[in-house]
């Protein structure tokens, strides 16, 4: 799989809290139109990356390129619901100003659609199971005309039948409309499951321990990525820090 198109990119990063040093000198560029995921252990900082690609932190030092003027939309561990609106309502608040009013209908009810919640969308959030409310999450994202999407441990806490199903609703809705994504997680399952491409940090102060590319026939079928499944486990297996 050629993996040439670079998007957005972040140059030299060095970046401190309270003294505790997260990243440094650390550079690291993403696909376009692909999945890239971050597989890497709990608190190393790979929430810490996605706050710094989406403008909510700004690095002690570096830079970050192709990001300025471009849209990004999120989704979070929590749905982030607004709990005064229906999930028609939290979807239409993201696409104000953007769609026509037409448009917003059409938007809503296909994404709604895409993710099996037709006919909920008059249901309040508290009127919903944590799935459900993941799944508004979920279309609210991919129905925000946006350049990038950045996906941070969206299943956490959910039980495994509520994961898979939601698993494979972004993987549709991602096949469907192909942006350039980030995805972390401390999985290797999802890692496998959702990357073009699976880039492994290590522990703090990050530094990438190994980059793995799947192949088409990896990505779509997931009997097939036993090889990078090995030679990810390899890597934790050899590694004087554990990834995950």
């Amino acid at each position: 799989m050629a993996m040439n198109q670079s998007g957005p990119a972040i140059h030299d990063l060095s970046l401190s809290f309270n003294g505790l040093e997260i990243f440094r000198d650390f550079s690291i560029e993403f696909s376009r139109q692909k999945i890239t995921c971050i597989l890497g252990p709990s608190g190393c900082g790979k929430t810490t990356l996605l706050n710094v690609i989406a403008g909510l932190l700004k690095p002690d030092v570096g830079r970050i390129s192709g990001v300025a003027e471009k849209a990004i939309s999120c989704i979070f561990q929590e749905d982030r619901l607004l709990p005064w609106r229906t999930a028609v309502e939290n979807i239409r608040f993201v696409l104000k100003n953007r769609l026509s009013h037409s448009e917003q209908e059409e938007t809503i009810a296909r994404y709604l659609q895409m993710v099996g919640l037709e006919g909920f969308g008059s249901y309040y959030p508290n009127q919903l199971s944590g799935g459900m409310r993941q799944r508004v999450s979920i279309a609210r994202a991919f129905s925000f005309p946006s350049d990038f999407i950045l996906m941070d441990e969206p299943f956490k806490g959910l039980d495994i039948a509520t994961k898979a199903s939601l698993m494979q609703s972004i993987k549709t809705l991602w096949i469907n409309d192909k942006r350039t994504a980030v995805y972390v997680t401390h999985d290797l399952d999802e890692a496998l499951y959702f990357g073009h491409r699976i880039v492994v940090f290590s522990q703090r102060p990050v530094r990438i321990l190994g980059e793995f590319v799947q192949t088409e026939d990896e990505w779509s079928d997931q009997g097939a990525a036993s090889r990078l499944q090995r030679a990810i486990r390899t890597l934790f297996d050899s590694g004087d820090q554990n990834p995950v």
